[in-house]
């Protein structure tokens, strides 16, 4: 079985818990000559037969017919108390990702060409033809002295996101 089958069946698997009887037993019918799976009586305690097992069902067959209810309880029980602990594990998220930045400026510098005319019209950059140079002169626009301080100090990322915005500006205008 793959999982998929698996999480499908899992459902029906879990409200079957619910509605198979607590214990099954093994009993032997004398006049016919049969294995019984049988169920007790809560009140009365009377046994009674709910299934026969027949002489060509090998050995560990029957001991799964038998075990079934139990077996079936125990495993969807251990799955909702590892479904508990993956959600308690599970990180929670309260946001979006935090941005990259300084990825984002390093992309920008390395191939948006756009972003580099920006650079030179608007933020006195004398030679684009070096990426290094680019990001220097990015750098000094926003006061940092590491791309990775965009990442870091709020303060840096606010005036990258506040540059990128003119970029945008700007370039609307240009078309």
């Amino acid at each position: 079985m793959n999982l998929d089958v698996a999480r499908a069946l899992y459902p029906e698997a879990k409200e079957l818990t619910g509605l198979i009887s607590e214990e099954w037993l093994e009993s032997y019918n004398l006049g016919e000559g049969r294995a019984e799976i049988c169920l007790r009586d809560t009140l009365t305690g009377e046994v009674y037969p709910i299934a026969q097992v027949l002489p060509t069902c090998t050995f560990d067959d029957r001991r799964l017919m038998f075990k079934a209810p139990a077996l079936l309880r125990a495993v969807v029980t251990v799955c909702e108390a590892a479904f508990v602990e993956i959600r308690r594990l599970k990180p929670t998220q309260k946001g979006p990702d935090p941005k990259d930045f300084a990825a984002e400026v390093s992309m920008k510098c390395a191939n948006d060409h756009a972003f580099r005319r920006y650079l030179i019209e608007c933020h006195d950059l004398k030679d684009a033809g070096d990426t290094e140079r680019v990001k220097s002169r990015v750098r000094s626009v926003l006061a940092v002295s590491s791309l990775k301080e965009l990442n870091d100090d709020r303060d840096a990322g606010a005036r990258w996101v506040s540059l990128r915005t003119n970029f945008k500006t700007w370039l609307r205008d240009k078309r």
